[in-house]
């Protein structure tokens, strides 16, 4: 997606943006976690993604699953099929496109439990995303057992502090940090890291296009689209910032959509 395409609703009545994609994906119960993260990519990818042909080699690995079990997911996906950590360019924005990782098998914690909770979706293995500060992890039905999708492997609880204590040596650990975490929680934290990736290397996604996404998630707090308007303004584009605001307004109410709407004023006086 350009930098020239905002977050603000589609009025035209055209075929939807990459934005309005996602955020109707991101609205879904249940929200589809594949299409949804495949709809970043293509929002953040101006080259553009074969999504078609991501979910067939999704459905593909699926059918191969040997049994309905997390054993067998792990074992055709890390043994069989070669996923594996991006340990060389952990950096590199690739990394959290899942196209792209379905495609390369690398990735890093977080795109490569989606791919494990999506392929065992497709197997009949009911699997969830694990949120632990620091590093992703994949949850099954038995609240003792974990995957390690970065290694590949399943670990325990002791297994997850160890992993937990060497990104955050200054927080002891604590089990509320297993807790399963909803699929828009996953589509948040792959949006956090692109935005991280954009502060600090230059081929990253633009920040437009990642605030564009975060804005349209549900329950996003207005900071993120007064975030938006002010970097399209930055670029020098006050107007579509300001629009984006009024868009953003309409989604809250009360002095939320007052303080929203005040900003784009601001904005739109920018062009007097």
């Amino acid at each position: 997606m350009s930098d020239g395409e905002t977050g603000a609703p589609n009025q035209s009545g055209d075929h939807p943006s990459s934005a309005d994609a996602f955020a109707t994906l991101a609205a879904s119960e249940p929200v589809p976690l594949d299409r949804a993260a495949l709809s970043i990519a293509a929002h953040c990818r101006p080259e553009g993604v074969d999504e078609a042909a991501a979910l067939a080699e999704l459905d593909r690995l699926g059918a191969a699953v040997r049994e309905p079990t997390p054993d067998a997911v792990v074992e055709l996906l890390f043994d069989d099929e070669g996923f594996g950590p991006n340990r060389g360019r952990f950096a590199d924005p690739a990394n959290s496109y899942l196209d792209l990782v379905v495609s390369r098998r690398l990735g890093i914690p977080i795109t490569l439990a989606v791919v494990t909770i999506e392929v065992a979706r497709r197997a009949g293995v009911a699997l969830h995303g694990v949120g632990m500060p620091g590093h992703f992890l994949v949850g099954t039905r038995d609240p003792e057992v974990f995957i390690d999708a970065f290694d590949g492997r399943f670990i325990d609880h002791s297994g997850a502090a160890e992993i937990f204590a060497r990104f955050e040596s200054r927080q002891p650990f604590d089990t509320s940090f297993l807790q399963p975490t909803p699929h828009s929680g996953i589509l948040l934290r792959l949006l956090n890291n692109l935005r991280t990736l954009h502060i600090r290397q230059p081929d990253a996604p633009s920040l437009v296009a990642v605030l564009e996404l975060l804005t349209r998630l549900p329950g996003c707090p207005l900071e993120e689209s007064i975030r938006l308007g002010q970097t399209l303004a930055t670029l020098g584009r006050p107007d579509e910032g300001a629009r984006t605001l009024e868009a953003a307004a309409q989604r809250f109410d009360g002095s939320n959509a007052e303080h929203l709407n005040n900003a784009a004023v601001r904005l739109w006086a920018q062009l007097n």
